[in-house]
């Protein structure tokens, strides 16, 4: 059975569109950037359907770019909009990767190269309000010298609070991969983990805490332009172009061994099994603690 929920006539093209909450859409044009709810009256004495509300107007480093991701955190009190332009003569192959982070009570953007972006809930130790993290991907190519690098940071931090100190961590693309780039990334707050998955299906893991590098795969052999959050078991899922749809998570047995003999931090592996009730830090933990 199927039902009209509601309709909107927009004055402007849309260029892309996303779901950003069960009940909200979140709309992209070539200016600007709205969100509809798809439930309500404008008012209740008013018959006329609500109309997408403009949230913030695009900055001129998302000019010409094709859209790739739009989200929300949470609270809906911070926006990031994120596009990816041609790359430089030098290298055409790897494009660039421009973002807009947006601040609802501030009403004020700020323009970064990111490829990928997410938001994150995190308790500092000593405040018992979680804190907004914002992290996102950038690889950017300078004079032939490729960078890229991930950034964790703390978004409008509580006053008289402990804050989170903000972190940064090298991505180690193999030499064959030297065009390859973030195209998506999610966070398992489950396990406390960034996962950053770039466009020739190669997933890198790391340590939503101290932006420690824990894994590096490719998980897919054809391009992924598209993932969503599995909360349930703490992974995401990826389209890849050939249809397929790939479910990826941590693998629960061995990975705090693994953080604790392969990687030998010790640390992250207890850390790790508190945050996600996990085996393998047992014989750790004694000593450790």
């Amino acid at each position: 059975m199927k039902k009209k929920m509601k309709s909107h006539q927009m004055p402007e093209q849309i260029v892309f569109w996303k779901w950003i909450s069960p009940k909200m859409l979140g709309l992209v044009t070539q200016t600007s950037v709205y969100h509809w709810s798809i439930e309500g009256k404008l008012h209740s004495s008013c018959h006329r359907e609500s109309e997408p509300a403009k949230m913030f107007d695009r900055t001129a480093n998302l000019a010409r770019n094709q859209m790739i991701n739009y989200r929300c955190d949470p609270a809906g009190k911070w926006l990031v909009l994120i596009g990816i332009a041609p790359g430089s003569a030098e290298r055409p192959q790897l494009v660039k990767g421009n973002m807009q982070l947006f601040s609802v009570d501030q009403q004020r953007s700020q323009a970064l190269e990111a490829h990928g972006a997410a938001f994150a809930s995190f308790k500092v130790p000593g405040n018992e309000n979680p804190s907004t993290l914002i992290c996102f991907a950038s690889k950017t190519s300078n004079a032939g010298q490729l960078t890229s690098k991930l950034h964790v940071i703390e978004l409008g931090a509580q006053p008289g609070k402990p804050a989170f100190t903000k972190k940064q961590a090298d991505l180690f693309f193999p030499p064959d991969f030297a065009d390859d780039f973030p195209v998506a990334m999610q966070i398992s707050h489950k396990y406390g983990l960034i996962y950053v998955i770039t466009k020739l299906g190669l997933l890198f893991v790391y340590d939503l805490e101290t932006a420690t590098a824990v894994y590096r795969n490719r998980i897919s052999p054809y391009p992924i332009f598209l993932t969503s959050e599995a909360s349930s078991v703490g992974g995401f899922y990826a389209v890849n172009r050939r249809g397929q749809v790939l479910l990826a998570t941590v693998n629960e047995a061995t990975i705090v061994p693994f953080v604790s003999s392969q990687l030998n931090n010790l640390e992250l592996a207890v850390n790790l099994a508190k945050r996600g009730n996990l085996p393998g830090a047992e014989n750790l933990v004694g000593g450790y603690v």
